[in-house]
C-alpha cells in the first residue's frame, strides 16, 4: 500500500472505536508475551485468570486494540495483565503515551513504520528461537544436499553418470517436504523477526530524539543484528507451483536460509526479545492514546507508591469502560466496604467498575472517572465462578479455594484491593452467613481493601466498624421495578425479591404468603 493512502487510514483510524477481525485462537497468540513472561517470572504481580475472566478484559483489550502488528498486541494485553506496582515503570508508560498524543504528524511516522510490520499471529516471538531451540544440524544436512546436488550436475556435464542427478533431485525433493512441513510455521516467525529489525532501523532513521530516549535499547540490540539485515527474510516459494518454487525445492536455498536465520537469532535471542518488547511498548502507547482520543472524558490516576501507607482509593465518577451507557458512582474509602441491594439493582456493575478502574489506572494509565487518585493495588476478584466438573469440585469448593488465594496473598508486602460478589453463595443460609462474616472480618483484620457485595442484610451487623456500608436501591413500579444505579450510604431497607413474583405474574396467594413468612422469620427468627 503507498504510504499517502496508508497514512490516510491511519489518521482516520486515530480515536475511533477499533473493530479487527478475531478468528478462533488468535487470542492464544496474543497472550504469547505474557506467558512467557509469566513462566519466566519476570514480573511481581500478574492478574490471575479468575481476575481477568471476572472482569471480562479481554473484552477491554479488544475495545483498545486496533491490530497495527503484532509487538503491539501482544504487549498491549501484557500491559493490561500487569498493573505496574513501581514508580518508574508506571513513569516509563505514562511518557511514552503522552510522546504518542503530543505531535499528530510525528506519531503519524511512527505509526506508519509500525502498520507496516503487520500482524502475524502465528509468529511465536518469544519460544521459537530460544537459545535452547536452535541446532546446526540440519543445516549442515541442507548444505550437504546441495553439495550433493552440484556434485551430480557436474558429473552430469562432464558425462560421468547421469543417474546421479536424478537421484540428487529426488531425494533433495523428499528432504525439502520433510523440512518445510516441519518449519512452515516457523518461516512466519523469522520472517516477521527480520522485519521487526527493518522496522526498528525505520524508526532510528527518523532522527526523533524523545522516540530515541524510549527507544535507545532496542537500537543497542539493533547493532548486534546487522547480520540479520543483511541476510533479509525467507523465501517460502508461495507454494505456486512456478520456477520459484521447483528451484526451491531442487536446492533447498530456503530451508538453508531457515535454519542460518534461526541460528544466529537464537543466538541473539534477548536482542531479538528487546526489539519485539520496545516496538510492542511504543506500538501499544499509541493504541492508549487513540484509546483516549475515543472517549468522551478520562482522567490521569495518581497512584501512591508508598508502601509504608495503607489501601486507600478515592474515585469520583467512576464508569463501567465497557457499557454503552455507563451511570458514574464514588468510591471515597480507606477501610472495607460492604454493599446491599437487590439483584440487578447495580452491585456487581459496581464491583466491576471500581476493579477496572485500578487496573486501568496501573496499566495504561488512563480512567474513565472525574478525578482517581489511589495506592499502587494487586487487584484480585472472586465472582462469575463455576462448578469445576473435571476436578470434581463443587461451586462451593471452587469458591472458597477462590477465597483462600486472596487471604494468602496478603502475606506478601504491598496493598491488596479485592472484590467479592455474593460471598459464600454456595451453601445454606446459616453457615453461609456465619463463614462469610468470618472471611471478610478476616479480610479486614489482614489489611485487604475488600469491597464485597451480599444479600444478606445480617453481615451489615456482624461487620459494622470494620466495613463501611453502602447499598442500591430501586422502586417498584405497577408493571417493573426501576433502578437508577446510584450507590448511597448505609444498608437496603427495602425488600422487593417477594414483589417481584408478583410483577412476573405469580399467583396473588403466592405473594401474600410469602410476605407473612417473610415477616414472622424477621418477627420471631423463626419459619414455622
Amino acid at each position: 500500500m503507498r504510504t499517502k493512502k496508508l497514512q490516510r487510514m491511519l489518521r482516520a483510524a486515530f480515536g475511533t472505536v477499533p473493530d479487527p477481525h478475531y478468528f478462533d485462537g488468535d487470542m492464544d497468540y496474543i497472550r504469547a508475551y505474557y506467558e512467557y513472561r509469566r513462566e519466566k517470572g519476570l514480573d511481581p504481580f500478574l492478574l490471575n485468570e479468575i481476575t481477568w475472566n471476572d472482569l471480562d478484559m479481554d473484552r477491554l483489550f479488544k475495545r483498545i486494540n486496533p491490530k497495527r502488528c503484532t509487538s503491539g498486541e501482544q504487549v498491549l494485553y501484557y500491559m493490561l495483565r500487569s498493573p505496574v506496582l513501581d514508580a518508574a515503570s508506571y513513569e516509563q508508560r505514562k511518557a511514552l503515551i503522552h510522546y504518542a498524543q503530543a505531535d499528530p504528524e510525528r506519531r503519524l511516522k511512527a505509526e506508519t513504520i509500525l502498520a507496516r510490520l503487520g500482524c502475524t499471529r502465528r509468529a511465536d516471538l518469544c519460544r521459537a528461537f530460544d537459545p535452547a531451540e536452535h541446532g546446526v544440524g540440519r543445516l549442515f544436512l541442507y548444505l550437504a544436499c546441495l553439495a550433493l546436488l552440484i556434485a551430480s550436475i557436474v558429473c552430469t556435464v562432464a558425462g560421468i553418470n547421469y543417474y546421479f542427478l536424478f537421484l540428487a533431485i529426488f531425494l533433495n525433493c523428499f528432504v525439502h517436504e520433510f523440512g518445510k512441513r516441519r518449519s512452515q510455521r516457523d518461516y512466519d516467525t523469522v520472517n516477521y523477526v527480520v522485519n521487526m529489525v527493518f522496522a526498528v532501523r525505520r524508526l532510528r532513521k527518523l532522527r526523533d530524539v524523545e522516540l530515541d530516549r524510549h527507544m535507545q535499547p532496542a537500537y543497542e540490540s539493533l547493532d548486534r543484528l546487522q547480520a540479520v539485515i543483511r541476510t533479509g527474510g525467507v523465501s517460502t516459494g508461495m507454494d505456486s507451483g512456478g520456477v520459484e518454487d521447483a528451484f526451491l525445492t531442487v536446492t533447498l536455498l530456503d530451508l538453508i536460509a531457515y535454519e542460518y536465520l534461526k541460528n544466529k537469532l537464537g543466538r541473539c535471542h534477548d536482542d531479538v526479545f528487546t526489539i519485539h518488547e520496545y516496538l510492542g511498548r511504543l506500538d501499544a502507547a499509541i493504541s492508549i492514546a487513540s484509546y483516549r482520543a475515543s472517549l468522551e472524558g478520562y482522567t490521569e490516576p495518581v497512584i501512591d507508591f508508598d508502601t509504608e501507607r495503607g489501601g486507600y482509593l478515592h474515585g469520583e465518577d467512576m464508569l463501567h469502560p465497557l457499557l454503552s451507557d455507563p451511570v458514574g458512582n464514588d468510591c471515597v474509602t480507606e477501610k472495607p466496604i460492604l454493599i446491599t441491594g437487590s439483584n440487578a439493582s447495580g452491585k456487581s456493575t459496581y464491583l466491576k467498575t471500581v476493579a477496572l478502574a485500578a487496573i486501568m489506572a496501573q496499566s495504561i494509565c488512563t480512567v474513565l472517572a472525574k478525578t482517581y487518585e489511589g495506592r499502587a493495588f494487586r487487584v484480585f476478584s472472586s465472582m462469575a465462578l463455576q462448578d469445576d466438573l473435571l476436578a470434581g469440585e463443587s461451586y462451593y469448593i471452587v469458591e472458597t479455594r477462590s477465597l483462600k488465594r486472596i487471604l494468602d496473598a496478603a502475606r506478601e508486602n504491598g496493598a491488596i484491593l479485592c472484590v467479592v460478589d455474593e460471598v459464600l453463595r454456595g451453601t445454606n443460609t446459616v453457615e453461609r452467613i456465619a463463614a462469610s462474616s468470618e472471611v471478610l472480618q478476616a479480610m479486614a483484620d489482614a489489611g485487604l481493601l475488600c469491597i464485597a457485595a451480599t444479600h444478606d442484610i445480617e453481615l451489615c451487623d456482624l461487620l459494622r466498624g470494620s466495613y463501611r456500608l453502602y447499598h442500591f436501591e430501586e422502586q417498584v413500579g405497577e408493571r417493573e421495578m426501576l433502578f437508577d444505579y446510584v450507590i448511597r450510604e448505609g444498608k437496603a431497607t427495602t425488600r422487593n425479591a417477594i414483589n417481584l413474583l408478583q410483577l412476573i405474574g405469580f399467583d396473588q396467594q403466592i405473594v401474600d404468603n410469602a410476605h407473612e413468612k417473610a415477616n414472622r422469620y424477621l418477627r420471631d427468627g423463626v419459619w414455622l
